[in-house]
């Protein structure tokens, strides 16, 4: 029997077929962008919008924070799910204070931008000074990540493993950032703050004098050296560095806190009770025992003397009810 020939395929007919693939794909793209609230944008629309994202950071670098608003508003305009356009309008907002708005386009901007660093560390920082270190550390570790360059971001990843107690990572971290920026003091201040918890007194001394043969009136090597000499129980010489650390940062807590203590363990008590309410006014949890040794990395006989003179000095502060 004989076989029956196939029909050929025809060039023209494929061609169509595509082409009404191509048409139904698009259709639904759009159909699921609509329903999401997002139409589709044109490139024409993109253009326009990048160089209105360009303007607006333009503008943030004035300081003209309203003209930036203005601008990044119109590229979410021409394109809704440009993620620079909601990430530089969040900084604009935030620089108005406007910040429940601002966290709300930094939402926005990781959400259609999951792959851009930036995005990730401004909503981080937002989220730190909202008090929630948790979600924060989160868009931290995509951060690095995305950008193991961003020693902004690794730092304060550290910072916040420091707080957990993740000591080991966080001193990585620190390491890491000293190995691309050697002249980094904030970073060098951390591993000598390192040492310093461990006892080892010695290699937080090497820290802070390598950040003061260079800098010699830099805040993060004098902190670094009060701190190491007072736990070498040199209390005058701790008192001196302070008080070159406070003269290039003013109101460094705990370099506040170490002058208060300090000179009430030298017996000028009049002075310390001036100093305390000086922090107080700064930070008011310094009259909490803990808080303050916290600052200050006190050992068994620092907690003593530090609840002895919060005992004795807490009514400057806090004065008693008339009767």
């Amino acid at each position: 029997m004989a076989q029956s020939k196939s029909k050929p395929v025809h060039k023209r007919g494929t061609r169509a077929g595509v082409r009404a693939f191509v048409l139904v794909l698009h259709l639904l793209l759009s159909g699921y962008l609509f329903a999401q609230g997002q139409p589709p944008t044109s490139r024409s629309a993109r253009d326009e919008a990048s160089g209105l994202v360009s303007q607006g950071f333009e503008s943030l670098q004035h300081h003209d924070a309203r003209e930036a608003e203005a601008a990044f508003r119109r590229a979410i305009v021409a394109a809704p799910e440009m993620a620079e356009a909601h990430r530089g309008l969040g900084m604009a907002l935030w620089s108005q204070g406007q910040e429940p708005a601002a966290r709300r386009e930094l939402e926005l901007a990781v959400q259609f931008g999951p792959n851009s660093a930036a995005a990730h560390a401004e909503l981080a920082a937002v989220l730190l000074k909202a008090g929630e270190p948790a979600r924060a550390r989160e868009l931290l570790e995509r951060t690095v990540v995305l950008d193991p360059s961003d020693s902004v971001s690794r730092f304060q990843l550290a910072m916040l493993l420091v707080e957990v107690g993740e000591s080991r990572r966080a001193d990585e971290l620190f390491q890491g950032i000293l190995k691309a920026q050697p002249d980094q003091d904030s970073a060098r201040e951390q591993v000598g703050l390192s040492y310093l918890r461990r006892g080892d007194l010695d290699s937080a001394a090497t820290e802070a004098n390598t950040i003061l043969r260079k800098r010699p009136r830099s805040a993060e090597g004098h902190r670094l050296m009060a701190l190491v000499l007072w736990h070498q129980r040199d209390t005058e010489s701790a008192l001196a560095e302070c008080a070159q650390a406070l003269d290039a940062e003013p109101y460094s807590v705990p370099m506040m806190a170490l002058q208060a203590v300090g000179l009430w363990k030298l017996q000028r008590k009049k002075d310390a009770r001036a100093a305390l309410l000086a922090t107080y006014k700064v930070q008011p949890q310094i009259i909490k025992s803990e808080f303050f040794c916290h600052l200050i990395f006190c050992d068994e006989q620092d907690n003593s003397l530090v609840q002895d003179f919060l005992r004795r000095s807490r009514w400057v502060v806090m004065p008693p009810a008339a009767p």
